[in-house]
């Protein structure tokens, strides 16, 4: 049999995981909690596991530990053949920050290999079969590139996320793990603040928004409202206005202030615009949601030093494709000489679709969809679906 005179190693990593294939990429253990092996005259179960060997042997996995498994059967169980030396697994996961890889495996036991040394044969990713196309979220395991980062980037933008909301309102002085340490209003309209994190100490300034106000409004809500109409106007024909250098002042004063610290720029609608614009000038991590686009004279008067691929992994531009405001710039019939500083992430949350490739008609566009509580409630319901393992 397979596993007689076998000498067992440690690997109580993988007691902690019940699928029933698991690679754990930080140990490099393949734990398998239930492996059928197949001879001539019997089927026995087993729970075993393997340690991949390597950066040097990267084909090569070493059986280290097996135990009789009594429980009964499950479906899809991983089979070894005594009589070819086939360990084919239907289907492996491999965790990762904000999803689960699947892949389906076959190795083959090495000839004459008497510490059980099994070499990968093929990998192939494992289709889903319960995967709908517009009914379901495609799976995690089958995004194509584009569609991962997309995902990724909307997984690590939550936080920024809570706090682009947040900001709308300066009386929001500890939102999760973050406090607002810093504040600013400016006459143009430009209001911004920083957070910091408690553990990390990392900064986040996050810009606030077009203002919005229900009637009747009160005086200083009506002026807020009014100069940032003033700005969406002045966007809408691609001249800067006095916000975008007031947003960019305050940029590089907190830079200064708060020297080698990790500082992340963040922003919904205007605010969003404001975030891309500072974050391509100074270079900083931005995350930007249903963000209106930048003017063109601003970068014209602040050109941009990083290259477009660097610009691209900085500036995350993150959208529902239902979104007037950051959509219109796709469209190219509401914005002129503007655009944003990095390709559009969008996510269509009706259909389920990660970056479609189709633009959304003007008539699909929904106001209702431009807000940044309902992004954050689409986005974490996704990101959820994701982190439970589909």
């Amino acid at each position: 049999m397979l596993v007689s005179d076998l000498s067992f190693a440690s690997t109580s990593n993988c007691t902690q995981y019940s699928t029933s294939a698991i690679y754990i990429a930080s140990t490099g253990l393949v734990c398998l909690q239930q492996v059928k092996v197949i001879d001539q005259s019997s089927i026995q179960l087993y729970e075993a596991s393997l340690q991949w060997l390597g950066s040097d042997n990267p084909n090569q996995f070493s059986l280290v530990h097996a135990d009789l498994d009594t429980t009964p059967e499950q479906l899809g169980t991983p089979s070894f053949s005594a009589e070819n030396g086939m360990l084919a697994i239907p289907k492996v996961d491999i965790p990762r920050q904000f999803g689960t890889e699947r892949y389906s495996v076959n190795l083959t036991l090495a000839p004459n290999s008497d510490s059980y040394l099994f070499n990968l044969d093929s990998i192939s990713v494992y289709i889903n079969p319960d995967h709908v196309p517009r009914v379901t979220w495609k799976p995690y395991g089958m995004l194509n590139s584009n569609e991962r980062r997309a995902v990724d980037a909307l997984g690590m933008s939550l936080p920024y996320a809570r706090l682009s909301d947040a900001i709308y309102d300066f009386d929001n002085t500890a939102v999760d793990q973050w406090d607002l340490i810093d504040k600013i209003s400016r006459d143009s309209g430009m209001q911004a603040g920083v957070y910091q994190h408690r553990e990390t100490f990392e900064l986040a300034l996050a810009f606030r928004g077009t203002e919005t106000c229900d009637f009747p409004c009160s005086l200083d809500e009506t002026k807020e409202y009014l100069r940032d109409l003033a700005t969406d106007t002045a966007l809408t024909f691609g001249f800067d206005d006095a916000q975008f250098k007031h947003a960019l002042n305050y940029g590089k004063d907190i830079v200064n202030r708060f020297p080698n610290r990790s500082i992340t720029l963040t922003g919904h609608s205007l605010g969003g615009g404001l975030a891309q614009a500072v974050g391509a000038v100074l270079g900083l991590k931005t995350f930007a949601f249903n963000s209106a686009p930048v003017p063109d004279d601003f970068f014209d008067d602040n050109p941009v030093s990083l290259p477009e691929s660097a610009l691209n992994e900085l500036i995350h531009v993150l959208a529902d494709i239902h979104d007037p405001v950051s959509n219109t710039d796709e469209t190219g019939k509401f914005y002129i000489n503007s655009k944003h500083a990095a390709p559009l992430i969008q996510f269509d949350f009706d259909l389920k679709e990660i970056t479609p490739n189709r633009l959304a008609e003007l008539d699909k566009l929904r106001f209702n969809r431009h807000g940044i509580t309902k992004f954050f409630e689409n986005a974490s319901n996704l990101m959820t679906i994701y982190a439970n393992g589909w």
